[in-house]
């Protein structure tokens, strides 16, 4: 029945949207569900994998491969150093059990239960330790203990549970993979040599404004002018009295209007809302205008765009003033302190969206970031063998060493936590001995190969 309602629901919200769109009203959202989480500069899924490590489940739910009931899934990393290894809450919650290993344990050696709310509670066992106490609230991603064999464990292992609570206030052993996904299934290690797998978060904002923020706000009602300001916190939206009809792009004079519209169907794509559209040819317009009137290089553009009566083409005029591209447009525009506001947006700087500290420099007081957008975060892996991350470190640079441990090539120094504890935007690290900041490695190293600088990193050798 609720199936059958579900597609009842998205049939009429596809014929509303038509009809919505040949009178001029844009599209109609469904009824937004927030995405729970989110202690980092991004809103994320409630949950989240406990290690960060490419790791296998060795047991699953409800049962092991011999038939015995099991109440979890046994995890442990697949290069064979599980002992010790932390692990990290699944979600945000509250510490409501801390037990250490003794015969009361059922076999569960030392380990902890975090309730999340909402009927969910999760349990984390055979911990070497629990580095957190009893009534202590955790963060989604933070470190709570390490990894070991206490209770009945054979081997070094984290069995994870997830309950839910019932009707009657009872919490049940639910399986844990409806609550997490391991990112790393399915990860094989070619004999012939060692990988280095990344694990890679993104498109997380650290500062800036995101596009898939920016349609979801849009989404939820929120103005072009409210969306601005969630993203560049203290600029103030102003009218541009002294633009220009034209821009210089490529050498060639355009219209102002034929810019934007171009600039933005690639930025964010035509079909977005239109108040989303609107923040993007805003933040377009003012980046350009911040940068010594760059109308070149900044921006990505789809030059076969026709945009005549298109709802970016309204956008463009709204947010210029104008109602024609022959009239001289007064585009609002972002300042902060009487100058233009340095409004970088996820595509005019891929991977580069962290804190302007490590970025553009000094700390903008609009770049700062903290800002919470309904944007969730992809997580991937992508996987290069030992010999093509030789390749790709001493095309880089001659000058580069690397020893005969490949797991000694890449280290990372200091990320700045941005999406967990254990997890955020590389900030600094040594590639070969050679020091870069993570996104230098993204770009120069890997030729742009990871969608993000928000990534972990391990060597795997070749069993």
């Amino acid at each position: 029945m609720e199936q059958i309602l579900s597609m009842l629901m998205s049939f009429l919200m596809v014929i509303l949207n038509f009809f919505m769109s040949l009178i001029g009203g844009g599209t109609v959202s469904p009824p937004n569900n927030p995405i729970g989480g989110g202690e980092s500069t991004v809103q994320i899924a409630s949950y989240g994998w406990p290690l960060i490590h490419v790791s296998e489940i060795t047991a699953g739910y409800p049962n092991y491969s011999s038939g015995g009931a099991h109440g979890g899934i046994d995890i442990l990393l697949k290069d064979g150093t599980t002992e010790g290894e932390p692990f990290y809450a699944c979600g945000a919650g509250t510490v409501i059990e801390v037990k250490n290993d003794n015969a009361d344990n059922n076999g569960f050696g030392n380990y902890c239960v975090i309730d999340h709310g909402n009927g969910i509670r999760s349990k984390y066992c055979h911990a070497q330790s629990i580095s957190v106490s009893q009534g202590a609230s955790v963060k989604k991603g933070q470190m709570i203990g390490r990894i070991g064999h206490t209770g009945n464990a054979t081997t070094s292992h984290l069995h994870l549970e997830f309950h839910k609570k019932d009707s009657s206030g009872t919490y049940n052993r639910d399986n844990p993979l409806t609550y997490v996904t391991n990112p790393y299934e399915g990860i094989s290690i070619p004999a012939s040599g060692g990988v280095f797998v990344f694990t890679v978060y993104g498109f997380g904002h650290g500062v800036g404004m995101s596009q898939l923020g920016a349609i979801a706000m849009a989404n939820q009602g929120k103005s072009f002018s409210q969306i601005l300001s969630a993203y560049y916190p203290g600029t103030t939206l102003v009218k541009d009295t002294t633009a220009a009809k034209t821009v210089n792009r490529g050498g060639s004079q355009i219209t102002l209007v034929e810019f934007l519209c171009k600039t933005i169907a690639q930025e964010i794509g035509p079909s977005s809302p239109m108040e989303a559209l609107k923040a993007q040819a805003v933040a377009a317009y003012t980046v350009a205008k911040a940068n010594n009137d760059n109308f070149d290089s900044l921006q990505s553009y789809k030059s076969n765009f026709s945009y005549s009566g298109t709802n970016v083409e309204k956008a463009v005029l709204s947010v210029l003033n104008i109602s024609s591209a022959s009239e001289t447009p007064q585009p609002y525009c972002l300042k902060y302190n009487n100058k233009y506001a340095n409004t970088v947006y996820f595509a005019s700087c891929p991977g580069k969206t962290t804190a302007s500290k490590y970025v553009w420099g000094g700390d903008v007081a609009y770049l700062c970031g903290g800002v919470s957008s309904p944007e969730t975060v992809s997580v991937s892996t992508k996987i290069y063998t030992k010999d093509d991350m030789k390749k790709l470190i001493t095309n880089y640079s001659k000058n580069a060493s690397l020893g005969s441990d490949p797991s000694t090539w890449i280290r990372i120094l200091s990320q700045d936590k941005a999406y967990s504890e254990g997890i955020g935007y590389v900030v600094d690290m040594s590639v070969g001995g050679i020091s870069m900041k993570g996104n230098t490695f993204r770009s120069s190293v890997l030729n742009n190969g990871i969608r993000s600088h928000c990534f972990t990193i391990q060597y795997i050798p070749a069993k």
